[in-house]
C-alpha cells in the first residue's frame, strides 16, 4: 500500500487523545518559594527555613517537604518530605494535602494507595486547590480509589477548569467531544480545548486540530488543523508530529513537501510510534523526500510489525510489507536491518551512519552523493557545483517528483546548470556589484552538509569573507572561514543583505595540506565568486535577479536563513 493511501485513512482513524496525565507532583503554595527574600547562601536559607518550620510556620513546613521531596537544596528524602507535608497539613494547608495526596498516589514516602490519596484530594480540592482537583477528577473518571463514575469526574474538572488549570481544561473539552459524564458538545468541547491551548497544553492543540480536521464543533479547516498540529508537534507530541508530517506528504493545508513530511515523521517514529514507523518506512522504500534505502525501510517495518498498536488492518499491512521487502534482500542488507532494528532504543532516529554501501537490491541506481543547488530564474534554472552532477545517471531533488535535468555544466569553474522538474516561485537574487566585495566581510552560508546526521531543513553557517581570490591566487574563486561539509557543495554564499556573493565549490584538503606542509588548515574553503557566477548564467542566457536598490538593507541571519530555505534544494546524484 502507497504511504500517501494509509495516511489518509490514519488522519481519519485516529482518535481524540485522551492521556490521563495527573498534575505535577510536590509544589508550593502560589507565590511562596523555597528560597527566603534576602540573600542567603544555601546553607543559610535552608537551616532558616527549618528553624520556621519548627516553630510551627505552615508555609516553610509546606517549603521544606516541597525540598525534600524534589531534592532541592538538601538531598531528596521522600519520607521527610511526607512528615512536613503532614504538619502543614494538620493546619489546614490546602498544597500540603494535594502533596500528601501526590505522594500516596505515586508510592512515593508512603506505601502506594489511591484511597488514601483521594481522600486528601479531597481535602485538598474541598478547599478549592485546582491540581488537586484536577486529579480527583482523573480518579473518578479512572475509578482508581473510588467507584468510576463521569458525572463527577466532569464536575471536578469544571471546578479546576475554572481556575484556568490548562489540564482539567483539556480534560473537560475531551468530555464534551465524547460525550462522557455530560451531553456530547462539540462546540463546547472546542471551546476548552482553545483555552487549555492558549496556555500551551499538547494535547489540547492536537484534539484542537483534530475538531478542524473533522469540522466538529468548528467549519473544517485545513489550515487551522495544521496550525495546531503544528503547536503540538512542537512540543514533542507524537501524534502530532506524526499527522504534520502526514499533512506534508498529502499536501493538506500546506504545500506538499515530502521532505518536511520526512522530518516530523521521523521525529515521531524515534518516539515509539508504530504508525510513523511504518510510514517512515514507505519513505525508505519509495525515497520519497529521503534517499531511496531499503535497508532502513526493512529496520523500520520491522518495528512497526513488532507493536501492532493500531487496528487488525494496519497490523497486517507492516507485517505484509516487511515480509514482502525481506524477500527483494540480499543475505547481508536483511541482516544489516535486523540490526538496526534490533539495537533500536527510544529516540533512536537510525540516521547515523550510512547503508549506501549495501548495493542496491532492485539493480536500480542507488544515491551516492549529496549537494545543495539554489534556484536563479523563475523557469525552474539552479546552480550547483560541477563535481555534484558529475558522472551521475540521473539528478534527484529530495522532496520533489521527477528528475532534474543538466543544462551544460563547467569543470574549470566548478558549476553546472540545472533544469528543476518543477518551476521556482522564489528564486536567489545575486549580489548587484560583486567586483565591490572587501576582504572581511561576513558572509552566509545555507545548504545542506551531511544531510543522513544534521537537519533536513538545511543549515545555515556564518563566517568571514578572508581573501578575495582563491586557491593559487585563482581570481574566480574566494576564500571564505563558513565550515564546510559534505553536501555543502553548490550552496549559496551571501552577504548580510541575502544577495549571492559566491557559490561553494570546495575545502582544502586537511590530509594532502597536512603531508605536504605538516600544518593542519583551519576553516580554509573556497567558493566561485560572484562575477563567474554571472558570467555563467549570461553565457547560457539565463534571467536572474539582483538585489540592492532603495529597500535594501542588511538582514539578521534567522531572515536570511527564512529566505534561503525558499530557494535552495538538496541534489542526489544517483548512478
Amino acid at each position: 500500500m502507497k504511504f500517501s493511501n494509509i495516511a489518509v485513512l490514519v488522519i481519519l482513524l485516529l482518535p481524540m487523545f485522551g492521556c490521563d496525565e495527573k498534575a505535577t507532583g510536590v509544589n508550593s503554595q502560589a507565590g511562596v518559594t523555597s528560597t527566603p527574600a534576602k540573600e542567603l547562601s544555601p546553607e543559610e536559607s535552608f537551616a532558616k527555613l527549618q528553624r520556621e518550620a519548627e516553630a510551627g510556620d505552615a508555609d516553610a513546613q509546606l517549603d521544606l517537604g516541597v525540598m525534600y521531596a524534589k531534592g532541592e537544596g538538601v538531598s531528596k528524602d521522600a519520607v521527610k518530605a511526607v512528615e512536613w507535608f503532614q504538619k502543614a497539613e494538620a493546619q489546614g494547608d490546602a498544597m500540603a494535602q494535594y502533596n500528601l495526596g501526590w505522594m500516596y498516589d505515586n508510592g512515593e514516602g508512603v506505601p502506594k494507595n489511591a484511597v488514601k490519596a483521594v481522600e486528601w484530594y479531597q481535602k485538598a480540592a474541598a478547599q478549592g486547590a485546582a491540581r488537586a482537583q484536577y486529579n480527583l477528577g482523573l480518579m473518578y473518571a479512572k475509578g482508581e480509589g473510588i467507584p468510576k463514575d463521569a458525572v463527577k469526574a466532569v464536575e471536578w474538572y469544571q471546578k479546576a477548569a475554572a481556575q484556568g488549570e490548562a489540564r482539567a481544561q483539556y480534560r473537560l473539552g475531551w468530555m464534551y467531544a465524547k460525550g462522557e459524564g455530560i451531553p456530547k458538545d462539540a462546540v463546547k468541547a472546542v471551546e476548552w480545548y482553545q483555552k487549555a491551548a492558549a496556555q500551551g497544553d499538547a494535547n489540547a492543540q492536537y484534539n484542537l486540530g483534530l475538531m478542524y480536521n473533522r469540522g466538529e464543533g468548528v467549519p473544517k479547516d485545513a489550515a487551522k488543523e495544521v496550525e495546531w498540529y503544528q503547536k503540538a508537534a512542537e512540543q514533542g507530541h507524537a501524534q502530532a508530529q506524526f499527522i504534520l508530517g502526514v499533512m506534508y506528504n498529502i499536501g493538506r493545508g500546506v504545500p506538499k513537501n515530502a521532505t518536511k513530511a520526512v522530518e516530523w515523521i521521523q521525529k515521531a517514529a524515534a518516539q515509539g510510534l508504530d504508525g510513523a514507523q511504518f510510514s517512515l518506512g514507505e519513505h525508505y522504500y519509495e525515497g520519497d523526500g529521503v534517499s531511496k534505502d531499503w535497508v532502513r525501510a526493512y529496520a523500520w517495518y520491522n518495528l512497526a510489525s513488532a507493536q501492532g498498536d493500531y487496528p487488525l488492518y494496519f497490523s497486517e499491512q507492516y507485517r505484509e510489507n516487511r515480509d514482502s521487502l525481506e524477500k527483494k534482500l540480499t543475505p547481508v542488507q536483511r541482516a544489516e536491518g535486523q540490526r538496526l532494528s534490533s539495537n533500536w532504543k527510544k529516540g533512536d532516529t537510525m540516521l547515523a551512519g550510512s547503508t549506501q554501501g549495501v548495493e542496491s537490491a532492485d539493480g536500480k541506481p542507488s544515491k551516492q552523493n549529496t549537494g545543495t543547488a539554489f534556484a536563479v530564474s523563475i523557469d525552474g534554472y539552479a546552480l550547483t557545483n560541477h563535481h555534484v552532477i558529475n558522472g551521475c545517471t540521473e539528478v534527484k531533488v529530495a522532496g520533489r517528483e521527477g528528475v532534474a535535468k543538466v543544462i551544460t555544466s563547467d569543470s574549470v569553474n566548478d558549476l553546472a546548470l540545472l533544469q528543476l522538474p518543477d518551476k521556482s516561485v522564489d528564486i536567489a537574487k545575486l549580489n548587484p556589484d560583486p567586483g565591490k566585495l572587501r576582504q572581511g566581510e561576513d558572509i552566509i552560508v545555507f545548504g545542506y552538509p551531511l544531510n543522513f546526521v544534521l537537519s533536513s531543513g538545511g543549515n545555515l553557517t556564518p563566517g568571514t569573507l578572508s581573501a578575495l581570490t582563491g586557491l593559487g591566487n585563482n581570481t574566480n574563486q574566494l576564500q571564505i572561514t563558513a565550515p564546510i561539509q559534505p553536501g555543502s557543495s553548490g550552496s549559496p554564499v551571501m552577504d548580510k543583505k541575502g544577495n549571492v556573493v559566491g557559490l561553494v565549490s570546495m575545502k582544502l584538503d586537511d590530509g594532502k595540506m597536512a603531508k605536504a606542509t605538516g600544518q593542519v588548515g583551519q576553516n580554509v574553503n573556497f567558493a566561485v565568486n560572484g562575477q563567474t557566477v554571472r558570467a555563467f548564467l549570461d553565457a547560457n542566457k539565463v534571467p536572474y535577479k539582483t538585489g540592492g536598490g532603495f529597500f535594501s538593507h542588511e538582514k539578521s541571519n534567522a531572515d536570511i536563513a527564512d529566505e534561503a530555505r525558499k530557494w535552495t534544494v538538496l541534489v542526489e546524484c544517483w548512478k
